[in-house]
Order: structure tokens, then C-alpha cells, then sequence
């Protein structure tokens, strides 16, 4: 009898020591195929920063039949799709992304200015108010500054002021709000507050384009910098000689 239950005792801890094995053995196939899925994507990433979407796509179908629900997958798969000028199918998996993840708010940026481009603008301002709320998302401030520009395009002018404000306070790095928001004290005849903000512009030391350069030449018109407004001409014509803003400086009329 006794011989019986060390057999049987024996037999139970063989077992559990098995079953420890195969726990062991899946959750460590699990990871490895969590980890490819990481490799795949870094590499698609890397091959769609060089333009190589052919390449981005071998890499990703791999990581979609390992894991066909996961958000990184479909939001870059969204963006090489978007790239090649495939509209339905960079929609279909942006969409997938965010189901998979809605708390995945690099997809729901990323959607937000696929959207725009398209010109859905109600729809990418759905999507970055969503980003916005994110405290934590790292780029909340170029959120922000999208937002203002979604605003901006739909004339809600008092909206896209607030959201402008709120992204150059979060990082004095956001010069292309700085620029709109100057922009809008310009159109407001606001000149002094256009002035502040267009310094702060001009600190970032941005290679000047033909629409901050006329802006530069409206507010040092108004404020009475002649110098500056003669250096800003100056280089209006130098560097965008064909240029709309360039046409517009020339039909603007003489300074008093």
C-alpha cells in the first residue's frame, strides 16, 4: 500500500513538473513571436523612411500573420499604404489600429494627418482632440499644433489662437505655431503681439520660406522697421523670386 502511494505521489510531481515545462515552453514561444513582430515593424519603418514601401510590405505581412490584430503592425502597414497612394486600404488599417489600441495616439496623429491631407478636416479634428487629452503622449505639443491648423482651415479662428498658445508653452520649439499665431495678429492688426511672437519664430532659426518672410515684411511695416522690412524683401526676391508671396509683396503698396 505504501509502495502504491509513493508510485502515485511520485506520478503527480512528474506531472507538475511537466506541466511546468510547457507553460514555460509557450510563454516563451509567446514572447519570441512578440519580439519578431517589434523586429518586423523596425525594419518596415526603416525601409518607408527610405522610400522603400516594396520591402516595408515583406516585412509586414510577416508580422500580420503573427499577430494580425496588432496596432503597430497595422498603423505602419496604414502609413506605407498611404505613401503608395493606396487611400482605402491606409484607412482600412489606420482604423484597424485604432480598434486594436485606442489608446495608441502615434496612430491616432498619424490618422489625423492622413485625414487632413485628404481633406477631411472634421475628421482629423475628431481624431487630435483625442491626442490632445493624452497627457502623456510625447508629442502632445505637435498635437496642439496640428489641431490649430484644423481649425485654422475650418475659420475657427478663436479656437486655433487657444490651441496654438498652448502648444508654443508646452515647447518653444513649436515654430510652425509661432508662425500661424503671428499670422493671426497680423490679420487682427494686432502688430505689436505679432512682433513677439514672430521673435520667437525667428529664434528657432528656421531657413526662412516665402510665407514668413512676407509676414516678417507686413510686421516690420507696420511697426516701422524699415531696415527690416528692406532685408526681409531682400531676401523674398532672392531666395522665392517666383513665388506667390513674392507677387503679393510687389502689388503691396509703397510704405509711408
Amino acid at each position: 500500500m505504501l509502495a502504491l502511494r509513493c508510485i502515485s505521489l511520485a506520478a503527480l510531481v512528474l506531472l507538475a513538473a511537466t506541466s511546468g515545462c510547457v507553460t514555460t515552453t509557450e510563454g516563451g514561444f509567446k514572447a519570441d513571436r512578440k519580439e519578431e513582430v517589434a523586429r518586423r515593424v523596425d525594419a518596415a519603418t526603416q525601409y518607408l523612411q527610405k522610400g522603400n514601401t516594396e520591402q516595408a510590405i515583406v516585412h509586414l505581412r510577416r508580422a500580420l500573420e503573427i499577430d494580425p490584430r496588432s496596432a503597430p503592425v497595422n498603423e505602419t502597414l496604414a502609413r506605407v499604404f498611404a505613401q503608395s497612394g493606396e487611400y482605402e486600404l491606409a484607412d482600412q488599417h489606420f482604423r484597424a489600429a485604432i480598434d486594436a489600441e485606442p489608446g495608441f495616439s502615434r496612430a491616432r496623429n498619424n490618422y489625423a494627418a492622413f485625414l487632413y491631407s485628404r481633406g477631411e478636416v472634421d475628421a482629423a479634428i475628431v481624431q487630435l482632440e483625442k491626442v490632445t487629452a493624452d497627457t502623456l503622449y510625447e508629442k502632445r505639443a505637435d498635437a496642439f499644433t496640428n489641431l490649430g491648423k484644423a481649425y485654422l482651415r475650418k475659420g475657427e479662428t478663436a479656437k486655433a489662437e487657444e490651441v496654438f498658445d498652448r502648444a508654443i508653452k508646452m515647447d518653444r520649439r513649436q515654430a510652425a505655431a509661432m508662425l500661424e499665431l503671428a499670422d493671426i495678429n497680423v490679420q487682427r492688426g494686432q502688430y505689436p503681439e505679432a512682433s513677439r511672437v514672430f521673435g520667437f519664430y525667428r529664434a528657432a532659426g528656421l531657413r526662412p520660406t516665402p510665407r514668413s518672410l512676407l509676414i516678417g515684411i507686413r510686421i516690420a511695416r507696420a511697426t516701422g522697421e524699415r531696415d527690416t522690412e528692406a532685408s526681409y524683401a531682400l531676401q523674398l526676391k532672392g531666395l522665392y523670386p517666383e513665388s506667390d508671396e513674392y507677387r503679393t509683396y510687389q502689388a503691396m503698396p509703397p510704405a509711408r
